[in-house]
């Protein structure tokens, strides 16, 4: 009997775009989705989607901050002509698009040391695991997946430092750990890929409607008897032509006739779900956001009512706060510690890396602190004696943090600065220090 040929992991029945990863033994490589393009799918809802794009820039940019800095080595270049900050920003946002990024390790000709690139996360394919341990020692490389035969495949040995120098063009492949999934990520995001697919659908929807607005908004009857159709296609083309579109808006309609019988009849065609428009564009923000965990949408710069900035300010600093801690750092985290590991093993030396925050509010330097990589955070339990601190005290209070985030105290230190000088309880410096409660016990 002819054993299957073809392995496909699957998610169920849990969603209409999921991808499944697909062993054949035609192929080489893994396949990502079922047409093998689903990081291409991942990258249109990123384009065509304002709502998504938005989300996913905010949290790019408040990963990137001000730039990857090194503690123990200054202008550290990634290549000939890329500094390793230039590489770091690309595969942030392709870890955030993605889950994972990919980075491309060129050895020089005695295999001591590697110049580092970004490549591009939708053009790699993993190779297949090993039935033992489940481990990739290869990946595959095509500029255009979706025509592979025409443009080809090359396969690149993943980054072995042992191998520099019979495969000197080697591949890191970086990816979070997902439950069940040992060859591809998936990105934070994608419960939402349904709720992205909706917004860029309906968008497209009211567009059209705009683009024949005429069509579901009149219907015209005239009363003078049925012409030929050739004279049917000429009136329709003349009226088309004068009132279809979003720039024929605010015209009028004009016709003479010799009696009241023969005048045409125009009856506006009422929209009956505009309400339900409004409720789906609201169930999609809200979805959107939840999935990439932005507590509010006033830090995209959405609000659902009037006031001007000042009014909602506490609320976009108490979740610029909460995203900061739960979003943010851990993205930092994970990112940093790759690339130390890559830079340490390609330049052969240890490394310290570190991110350089932005201020949430840039020009008010009262509320914000310069390089502590945390917008004035105060959680909602904080005491109320914080409310009322001068701006020069703030800068005072963040200057601890920043030292405690770039290691020049201990956390002991700035925990006995923090209760002795604002008075704060041990939950409050955990908050600000952004460290878990539980660790310091």
């Amino acid at each position: 009997m002819e054993q299957n040929k073809t392995k496909i992991f699957t998610f169920g029945d849990i969603g209409q775009y999921l991808p499944r990863f697909i062993e054949s033994r035609s192929n080489d490589w893994v396949s990502f989705g079922e047409d093998n393009l689903w990081p291409d799918l991942m990258v249109r809802l990123y384009n065509q989607s304002s709502m998504n794009r938005t989300c996913i820039m905010s949290k790019y940019d408040s990963v990137i901050g001000k730039g990857l800095k090194c503690k123990t080595h200054e202008d550290l270049m990634a290549n000939r002509k890329e500094t390793l900050n230039d590489v770091f920003e690309k595969c942030a946002l392709d870890y955030i698009i993605h889950g994972g990024f990919a980075v491309n390790l060129v050895w020089n000709i005695v295999g001591s040391a590697a110049e580092i690139y970004h490549t591009d996360f939708t053009k790699i394919r993993s190779g297949k695991p090993t039935k033992e341990t489940g481990e990739v020692y290869d990946y595959f490389f095509c500029s255009e997946w979706k025509a592979w035969r025409r443009y080809g495949v090359h396969k690149i040995c993943k980054l072995d430092k042992e191998k520099a120098k019979e495969e000197p063009n080697q591949l890191y492949y970086a990816k979070d750990y997902t439950p069940g999934l040992n060859t591809y990520p998936l990105s934070d995001w994608v419960g939402s890929v349904n709720d992205v697919l909706t917004d860029i659908q309906t968008s497209i929807f009211h567009n059209s409607n705009l683009q024949n607005g005429l069509v579901p908004s009149l219907w015209i009857s005239f009363r003078n008897g049925i012409p030929d159709p050739q004279e049917q296609n000429d009136i329709y083309t003349r009226i088309s032509e004068a009132f279809s579109g979003a720039d024929k808006a605010g015209k009028f309609f004009l016709s003479f006739a010799d009696s009241p019988d023969s005048t045409p009849e125009v009856t506006p065609l009422r929209a009956e779900n505009d309400q339900y428009y409004i409720t789906l564009d609201q169930r999609i923000v809200n979805r959107i956001l939840t999935a990439h965990r932005i507590t509010s949408p006033l830090l995209l710069g959405i609000r659902d009512s009037g006031g001007g900035l000042g009014s909602n300010k506490d609320e976009i600093i108490t979740s610029y706060s909460h995203f900061i801690s739960t979003v943010v750092k851990p993205i930092q985290k994970f990112m940093l510690k790759e690339f130390e590991y890559i830079v340490e093993t390609a330049k052969g030396y240890e490394v310290q890396l570190y991110i350089e925050p932005r201020n949430l509010f840039e020009d008010d330097q009262s509320e914000t602190s310069d390089e502590a990589g945390i917008a004035p955070i105060l959680p909602t339990e904080t005491n109320e004696a914080l409310r009322s601190l001068s701006g020069r005290q703030f800068q005072g209070l963040f200057r601890i943090v920043r030292q405690y985030n770039q290691e020049k105290i201990t956390l002991e230190q700035a925990k006995t600065m923090l209760s002795s000088g604002y008075g704060l309880s041990e939950e409050q410096m955990c908050s600000f220090l952004g460290v878990d409660p539980d660790e310091t016990e």
